[in-house]
């Protein structure tokens, strides 16, 4: 099964609980793609799968969904099987619960399923590249001093399996930074250039989505009672930041439509509105000064130390004296003018100006 973030992925993209029982999979011809009305050649899929020993169907049954057979076993999965993959260099200084979760792309492009030319629109589930040397030295380096904030009770809880770093990341053609794959456990990183804090606060944030779908499954993106407290009466969330994925200001936090949220892709949907939430929690908590925003960050901290107890008081200060050490607030914009020009913005304070800022760098 291949679950992921609704809000993310999209509605159409949801799969049964794998806690719960699933009617078989009808079987399905072993050398040809299924799509409704039409059954024809894969000699790409085998071109593209050459060395793997899983071949992969699109459902006529569930809308052309991705599933995968291993042809040595003929297990039948929802689950986007891992592509070709290396540990971690030995000289890259990451503590060893990470290093155990790590898993670098390998050797060549992988996808869950080659594009079909004659759909644009058909699947490929997730795709990317090996990544580039530095950037992924870089990336794990930045995301080790995240990762060890979290006790090992907590992540194994959630279900974190791996960490998978790659670059040219994407969930069904759309481009995105990083995918967390929840019915597998595995988080997708793309080690591309973009700014630090990004890459931290992402890095929290896709942590979430796997925290929400511990606790309640499928139902994470349902109606929660205790948070719609927190929110302006009649508020009603949009269709899944899959929508917003085009507008490039919604993270902005003067993007907020109310003090009820910490940007415009909160209100997206209400996975995303925890996630942002949680991200800042551990990366920045000085910005959550409304009375909603710290009712909203309060729900988070009960549900995460039920979770694992150890995230107590004395753990929340661990994280703030953990905060204290970043300065990386300051990101590089450019002017609508021709030829753009470059100004950077601090995305904590919303100050702007032209000149490098003496953070930069350091």
């Amino acid at each position: 099964m291949l679950k992921r973030c609704i809000s993310c992925c999209g509605e159409d993209d949801d799969e049964p609980d794998p806690k719960r029982p699933v009617a078989p999979l009808k079987p399905q011809p072993r050398n040809s793609w299924e799509t409704p009305g039409r059954v024809t050649p894969r000699r790409d899929a085998v071109l593209q799968f050459a060395g793997s020993r899983w071949l992969v169907n699109r459902s006529a049954d569930h809308g052309g969904k991705l599933y995968w057979t291993n042809i040595d076993t003929k297990q039948t999965t929802w689950r986007q099987p891992l592509p070709p993959t290396r540990e971690a260099p030995a000289n890259i200084g990451l503590h060893e619960s990470m290093r155990r979760q790590v898993l670098i792309a390998a050797n060549q492009s992988f996808c869950g399923a080659p594009a079909d030319p004659d759909d644009p629109s058909a699947r490929t589930g997730i795709s990317g590249v090996p990544p580039d040397e530095d950037r992924l030295r870089g990336t794990m380096l930045l995301l080790a001093q995240e990762h060890i904030l979290y006790p090992l009770a907590f992540l194994e809880a959630i279900g974190l399996r791996h960490i998978l770093f790659c670059e040219q990341l994407h969930y069904n053609g759309q481009r995105r930074r990083d995918v967390p794959d929840l019915a597998s456990g595995t988080l997708y990183v793309d080690v591309g250039d973009r700014p630090r804090r990004r890459k931290r606060h992402s890095f929290h944030h896709e942590l979430w989505h796997m925290v929400d779908y511990h606790l309640l499954g499928n139902t994470f993106e349902s109606f929660d009672a205790v948070w719609s407290k927190c929110n302006p009466p009649n508020f009603k969330y949009g269709r899944g930041g899959k929508h917003m994925r085009d507008d490039s200001k919604s993270s902005q936090l003067s993007s907020a439509p109310s003090e009820a949220f910490l940007n415009r892709y909160s209100t997206s949907s209400i996975a995303e509105d925890k996630a942002e939430v949680w991200a800042c929690a551990m990366c920045y908590e000085q910005i959550l000064k409304s009375v909603a925003l710290q009712r909203k960050a309060a729900v988070l901290r009960a549900r995460a130390q039920e979770v694992c107890g150890e995230m107590d008081a004395a753990w929340w200060e661990r994280v703030r004296a953990a905060q204290k050490t970043h300065i990386d607030f300051w990101e590089q914009h450019h002017t609508h003018d021709e030829p753009p020009q470059t100004y950077w913005c601090n995305w904590l304070t919303g100050e702007k100006q032209w000149e490098t800022p003496d953070e930069v760098g350091k």
